[in-house]
């Protein structure tokens, strides 16, 4: 073997044990919003859990994932945590106890659900007769009982924190989408990015935490600022004109016409419809609303129509058998978004805000640990709008 030929050898060696010791892709998770299309390719469709599953794949050793999810059921996901637990990332994750897939059992017999530091930690296993000390992030699956902060109810949020994942830090990602084949093939999602945000992430850890811990906290309701951005989590049960979304339409101001979009999965029962009669209202006093609906309630869409709001909706029956759509509906494809953007004045100034999250409007999201974002950011209204206009125009029908 000449000179040349060891040097060359020694650099690719070198370059395997690097990659071994560091993150397993070089991938840097882009901010802003992102859409899953389950009308497109695959890439379309996956275009969300790609971005969660590159960013896991580049978390970088001694780094740290915390996610939140109504549900899990891929092996590409499981598989990746799991790889990266070997390479010495701490993989921490809640979830509801609804649906516990395969997948999901899986990774949770790997990482056990002892959520303090422990000896037998699966991705930093410590030897206590060697003096070794437990290391401080330990890793686990845990399955909530209910919702894991209120008692009642559900864990419904979505979001992924990585604390090191390519060329970014405090990585916080919120939207609908849950890590599912369903999430990303047949109904449309939003996921919202956010990089190098450390109080985001701390405060978004913070309610991890209380999540994993699954016992009742006697502070629900908790809202952190970070900049321009608003996180507001488990939204106290306020009836009526106290209620969250209530009291944001209530700063709205129709001079100038202003403009409201809406897509809602779930909007329904009393609450949907005292919020569609504040809608109705609005629209009444001048603004230009229009809504991308599925799965809403008869009162919700009687009270929209009546007042002239222009609503459409996104459950398709693509092969008109009622017995083949998702879960008991007869639906292949709908929407599973739940957010509101404005274009105009709110709070008595010009802005163009979104807010986006996991709440549907229904009385059951206040017995819910949820989560919503207020951005009032144009460049991400603009995305959103897009949006709208995208699946209003191409993926939607009359009611």
């Amino acid at each position: 073997m000449t000179k040349k030929s060891i040097i060359v050898l020694l650099s690719m060696l070198l370059a395997t044990t690097t990659l071994g010791v560091g993150a397993a892709f070089a991938y840097t998770p882009g901010t802003g919003a992102r859409f899953n299309d389950p009308y497109g390719d695959r890439a379309a469709e996956n275009v969300s859990m790609v971005h969660i599953r590159k960013s896991i794949q580049s978390a970088e050793k001694g780094s740290i994932i915390r996610i939140a999810t109504y549900s899990h059921s891929r092996a590409d996901i499981t598989n990746a945590l799991i790889d990266a637990c070997q390479r010495g990332v701490a993989v921490q994750m809640v979830i509801n106890d609804n649906f516990i897939s395969r997948t999901t059992k899986r990774l949770r017999n790997y990482l056990g659900s002892n959520i303090d530091p422990h000896f037998k930690d699966a991705c930093h296993k410590r030897n206590k007769e060697k003096g070794e000390t437990k290391y401080p992030d330990p890793s686990y699956l845990k399955v909530c009982f209910q919702s894991c902060r209120k008692g009642a109810g559900n864990q419904h949020m979505k979001f992924y924190l990585f604390s090191d994942t390519g060329e970014a830090k405090n990585v916080v990602m919120v939207g609908s989408t849950n890590i599912s084949r369903y999430a990303a093939r047949t109904h449309f999602n939003d996921l919202f990015t956010q990089a190098n945000r450390s109080g985001m992430f701390h405060d978004y850890s913070l309610i991890h935490r209380q999540l994993a811990e699954d016992k009742r906290v006697k502070r629900v309701y908790r809202k952190f600022v970070n900049g321009d951005i608003v996180s507001e989590f488990g939204a106290v049960v306020r009836r009526g004109k106290q209620d969250p979304v209530y009291r944001r339409l209530n700063k709205v101001s129709c001079a100038g016409g202003t403009q409201i979009r809406v897509i809602m999965y779930a909007w329904v029962g009393d609450r949907g419809k005292f919020i569609a009669k504040k809608m109705a209202q609005l629209k009444k006093q001048g603004c230009d609303i229009r809504a991308i609906l599925s799965q809403p309630s008869q009162g919700v869409k009687q009270t929209l129509k009546g007042a002239g709001i222009p609503i459409r909706s996104a459950d398709m029956d693509l092969d008109d058998n009622p017995d083949t759509g998702f879960g008991e509906t007869r639906w292949e494809r709908f929407t599973h978004e739940k957010w509101m953007i404005i274009n105009g004045t709110w709070n008595g100034q010009p802005q163009k805000i979104v807010w986006t999250g996991s709440e549907n409007w229904s009385g059951l999201s206040f017995l819910n640990d949820e989560v919503t974002l207020k951005i009032p950011r144009g460049d991400i209204w603009a995305q959103y709008n897009a949006h709208f206009d995208f699946v209003w125009n191409n993926h939607t029908r009359a009611y």
